[in-house]
């Protein structure tokens, strides 16, 4: 539940200041951000999208938007 809200937190402020990000984009943010490595990055991306805390953009899949947390 922490990292929910961690990530959530994260994903608020960064989509607060861009609309869309990359795949790799988003990884490397995460990574500078949370000070973790690109792996965990990866995992990270994977439990947001689990959590509907971003979502792929409906008009291009290969963007990431904010979800409806």
């Amino acid at each position: 539940k922490r990292k929910e809200k961690e990530l959530a937190e994260m994903a608020r402020e960064a989509f607060a200041r861009q609309e869309k990000y990359g795949y790799i984009e988003l990884c490397e943010l995460i990574q500078e951000t949370l000070d973790v490595k690109e792996r965990t990055a990866k995992s990270y991306i994977k439990f947001m999208r689990e959590k509907e805390i971003i979502l792929k953009s409906s008009d291009n899949q290969s963007y990431y938007v904010i979800g409806n947390f």
